[in-house]
Parts: C-alpha cells; sequence; structure tokens
C-alpha cells in the first residue's frame, strides 16, 4: 500500500488493478475492487486497518469485470454512472467465464467461475460531491474508454483516480470506448487544471505526464487507422490485423512474463473488432451475456 497524499492510498501489488482508498473524517471512499477473490478479502481487510468509521462507499469507475467482479467480498455500497447501473440490470446475476481470452485481468485469477455480481446501489449521472470531510470527494462522468467511466477526483490533496483512461504500461481496452471522447478526455488531462495533480490509472499506479502523452498517440492513431480502413471497405476482422502493430507501441516486462504478448494481443484483437463493429456496423453487434466485461 502507497499513501500517495494524505490520507489517500494506492494498492499496486494486485493482479489488474491498482484499488484506491480515501480516508476522510466521516467515511472511507474505496475506488474500484480487484477482481481476484483471495484479493479483494485482502483489501477489505487493510481498508478496516486504516478507519475507525465503519461508513464506506465504493466506487465503480467503470463496469469491466476487471474491476467488479471482486466487489462483493468488500460488503459495502456502491456508486457509479447511470450508464453502469444499466450494464448491471441486463447482465445475468452470476458471472460465467468465457471462452477465447479477452486479454482481461480476472482470467489469470484462480477459482473465479460462476461469481456473483454486486450491482451497483446509487447512479449518477454526471457529478456527485462527497462531504465527509469539509472538502469535498467529487465523482464525474467522463466517458472515452467506456460509457460509464467516472474520475474521482480529490481537490484538496491534489489527486484523481482515472480509470482506464491512461495505461502506463499495457495496452487499453477497447471493446467499449469511443475514441473521439477518449482523445478528449486525455486533452482536459493534459491541460493547467490538472497539471499539479496526481493521476492515479486504474491498471499502472501513478502516471507521468509522458505517458499521458503516449496515450493520446494511441488512441489517434488507433482511431485514424480504423477510419481509413473503414473507408475502404475492410472488415471487423481484417481491422483486427492491427493489434501486433499496436501492441509494439507498449513497453511490458515481456522478458519476465512472456505470456503478456499474446495476453495483450489476444487484448487489442478483441477490442479492436469489438470496437470496429459498434463504429462502423452498429447494426451487427451482438451483445453477450456477460457484455460490457
Amino acid at each position: 500500500m502507497q499513501e500517495i497524499a494524505d490520507r489517500v492510498y494506492l494498492l499496486d501489488d494486485y493482479r489488474g488493478i491498482t484499488p484506491g482508498i480515501i480516508v476522510r473524517k466521516e467515511g472511507v471512499v474505496l475506488v474500484d475492487s480487484p477482481p481476484c477473490p483471495q484479493d479483494s478479502r485482502l483489501w477489505r481487510a487493510r481498508c478496516r486497518n486504516l478507519s475507525d468509521t465503519n461508513n464506506n462507499l465504493l466506487i465503480y469507475l467503470d463496469a469491466h469485470a476487471d474491476r467488479t467482479l471482486g466487489a462483493r467480498m468488500l460488503e459495502v455500497p456502491v456508486l457509479a454512472h447511470e450508464a453502469t447501473v444499466q450494464i448491471f440490470r441486463r447482465r445475468a446475476a452470476i458471472f460465467r467465464v468465457q471462452g477465447a481470452s479477452r486479454g482481461e485481468a480476472w482470467e489469470r485469477c484462480a477459482q473465479i467461475s460462476n461469481m456473483r455480481w454486486t450491482p451497483p446501489q446509487i447512479g449518477i449521472t454526471h457529478r456527485l460531491e462527497i462531504y465527509w470531510e469539509e472538502e469535498p470527494v467529487i465523482v464525474e462522468h467522463h466517458p472515452g474508454p467506456h460509457p460509464g467511466a467516472l474520475w474521482v477526483l480529490v481537490p484538496d490533496r491534489r489527486v484523481i483516480f482515472v480509470g482506464d483512461t491512461v495505461t502506463v504500461h499495457q495496452p487499453p481496452f477497447l471493446a467499449h470506448a469511443d475514441l473521439d471522447a477518449w482523445l478528449e478526455v486525455l486533452d482536459l488531462l493534459l491541460a493547467p487544471d490538472y497539471r499539479d495533480f496526481l493521476i492515479v490509472s486504474g491498471r499502472d499506479g501513478l502516471v507521468p505526464e509522458p505517458a499521458l502523452h503516449h496515450m493520446r498517440t494511441f488512441i489517434q492513431t488507433t482511431r485514424d487507422r480504423l477510419t481509413a480502413m473503414a473507408a475502404k471497405g475492410a472488415t471487423p476482422e481484417e481491422a483486427a490485423e492491427l493489434a501486433p502493430e499496436l501492441l509494439r507501441m507498449w513497453d511490458f516486462p515481456v522478458e519476465v512474463e512472456p505470456e503478456l504478448d499474446e495476453f495483450y494481443l489476444a487484448r487489442l484483437r478483441h477490442g479492436l473488432i469489438r470496437y470496429y463493429t459498434a463504429t462502423f456496423f452498429p447494426e451487427a453487434l451482438d451483445e453477450p451475456s456477460n457484455e460490457e466485461n
């Protein structure tokens, strides 16, 4: 556990997700949860040691299974964007393991099948301020990586949790993205208003400024390449052939974990097919039972 500002923590030792903890006088705000059940149990114990209050709230930064599967172990109320609330209403009550890999973190957890989802109890549409201290914790809607993407801002500590808006050492998930909106929120992060904020990625922890520029280059490159392919009538399967080229834009420790290469290729292939179909052939989109994972 790393304290990045006064009573603001991130946990960067869990597979796939970097949860956050914001301790206030009247309660504790939890940002995301790790997907592996054993990690979520450990995280719950850690959180209880940080505050004497039982007034806790978990925020889903989007509907992705990686950050929502482990929530049942935490046993706290859940807040999310209304788009995420609607996704949970369409989901089956129990998570079923998909067949082919999508490069998602939960795939690398043991004993992950047949887990019961924890739907959000509170939904917001744009912005919420939580006054558990004199200065608020602010929850804002910033779509781009996902229709229900949220940011959690702690202005008095100059910290902002941005979920999948930025990744540092791995390619992002594209399946439910709006790449134009994603570029807009990246420009917002690069604006002077957030220049002295600590930016926390939901996958990689603290984000250095060069990573913001790299992320924007990646998203713009992906959008431009796919738009050009659509103009030539390419199929979604042909769009997926961009995956190896796009993966070369990312630096990750393949020498330590050789399987990451195929793992991230699967993530990009699935995301490219899904995004390309939804954007250019929406009538052909078929939603699976665990859609929005």
